[in-house]
């Protein structure tokens, strides 16, 4: 109790809650910068101008700082890929969109893809959980009810949805979780590498499309 009076009074011209907010700021940008393993609680106290003491006070540890940067950004993702694959859009421009908001989303938010990558081994019913009270199935059965419409009318070949949806999130968000390995193999900076990804997006959408248009469509677009 004492040491928390004392470290009131450390910011006792400052409102907490804007110090809070700075902590928050400064940890999102350097998590983003250098990934949750490459930042230290005293990385995050001298970029928001405060001490490991206080960034402890308010958050009790680096991972449940991380974590309430990731549940924030991960509402935002939510919300917009939902949004996308619930949206009336015609099929192969709801694709196109979809595809975009990954790659937009995963560019502005990247500590995702890096927090996923960690829970799937730390803590994988955690992220199960996570995901679950986001309800993702109301959205999931709309796309699977729209892609067997877009069967039926002939648009698309016959395609599993599970394995459809599977294969757009693994092809997204691969390329940012294993973006540092993918650099080192390769031996480019962070910044050849940015322009490498949204290029391959370009490639993601057609390769997709391409994927799920019938034989004979295929050869008319040629």
């Amino acid at each position: 109790m004492q040491l928390n009076n004392r470290l009131e009074h450390m910011f006792n011209n400052e409102d907490s809650s804007e110090v809070r907010t700075r902590i928050l700021k400064e940890a999102q940008a350097l998590f983003i910068k250098n990934g949750y393993k490459g930042t230290s609680v005293r990385d995050i106290a001298k970029a928001s101008g405060t001490n490991v003491a206080m960034v402890n006070y308010y958050f009790q540890s680096k991972y449940n700082l991380f974590e309430i940067i990731f549940e924030d950004a991960l509402d935002v993702f939510a919300k917009r890929i939902f949004e996308t694959i619930t949206s009336d859009l015609p099929f192969f421009e709801l694709i196109e969109t979809w595809i975009h908001a990954y790659y937009e989303l995963l560019f502005e938010y990247p500590q995702i893809a890096a927090f996923i990558l960690n829970e799937v081994s730390l803590n994988p019913e955690g992220l199960t959980q996570r995901i679950k009270k986001r309800n993702p199935y109301s959205s999931f059965s709309k796309i699977e009810k729209r892609m067997e419409e877009e069967i039926k009318n002939g648009t698309i070949r016959e395609t599993p949805a599970a394995d459809f949806l599977l294969n757009i999130l693994s092809m997204c968000m691969f390329p940012f979780m294993f973006g540092n390995l993918a650099m080192t193999l390769m031996e480019i900076p962070g910044n050849t590498y940015n322009e490498l990804i949204a290029n391959h997006e370009k490639y993601v959408i057609e390769f997709t499309i391409n994927a799920l248009k019938p034989c004979d469509k295929k050869q008319d677009s040629n």
